[in-house]
């Protein structure tokens, strides 16, 4: 399980492709005054309609403070201008599952600190895939992406770990998580990296991409942009 086939590759490399399609459709449509609900049944229905099987899971859609909410399944708050959105959603197909993480801004940012902390993250995320290799161990792959955060000061506000499994399950071995020392990666798996910051009352950011690792490094399934958007109706 921990280790994939070509084919089971092959089935997961779609499952992202299906649920990035779908992302990149439903992007005109966050936008102030939708509710997270709506844009999760939207991302939902058209991942469906572009072939996947079902959603890998329920999809968080988290929103202005509630971005601050690691798992925080979308509600009936109504999208500001300024206000983080973080999407967290995967496709299921042959079986197999994707799993992504983008976070962006709609409209102008309103606090300077928005613009930091998104780069913060996605500074620590790409340190986290530099890390992913054979041979290394979870715990390293955490510690490199945790360092980054730590280093800006926001050390205390990533509180899980940097990355999991992926393939029959959303959820699987090896662990990319602190004390994970004996989780050591090989080629042919299949893990997200998916650091995030999170400031209660004020917002979050996390980015996640599903990534293969290879036999000298890992190669992210993923083609959806981590540059900052900032959607603008």
């Amino acid at each position: 399980r921990r280790i994939k086939e070509p084919g089971e590759i092959a089935l997961i490399r779609r499952a992202v492709a299906l649920a990035e399609a779908a992302f990149e459709e439903i992007l005109p449509r966050v936008r102030p005054g939708r509710r997270e609900r709506d844009l999760a049944l939207d991302l939902e229905v058209a991942m469906r309609r572009a072939g996947a099987d079902a959603a890998a899971f329920d999809f968080i859609v988290a929103s202005g403070h509630r971005s601050a909410l690691p798992h925080g399944h979308a509600s009936d708050r109504v999208i500001e201008a300024g206000d983080f959105v973080t999407f967290d959603f995967g496709a299921r197909y042959g079986g197999y599952h994707s799993d992504i993480t983008r976070t962006v801004l709609v409209g102008p940012a309103r606090d300077p600190r928005q613009r930091e902390v998104y780069e913060t993250v996605r500074a620590a995320q790409a340190a986290g895939m530099a890390a992913v290799r054979p041979g290394v161990s979870g715990a390293a792959v955490d510690m490199a992406a945790r360092d980054v955060i730590a280093a800006a000061g926001y050390g205390d506000h990533f509180g899980h770990g940097t990355g999991h499994g992926v393939g029959l399950e959303v959820h699987e071995s090896p662990r990319l998580a602190p004390g994970r020392d004996e989780d050591v990666l090989a080629a042919g798996m299949v893990v997200t990296v998916e650091p995030g910051i999170y400031l209660p009352g004020w917002g979050g950011v996390r980015i996640e991409d599903t990534v293969l690792v290879t036999e000298d490094g890992c190669e992210s399934f993923c083609s959806t942009t981590k540059e900052l958007l900032i959607l603008t109706s």
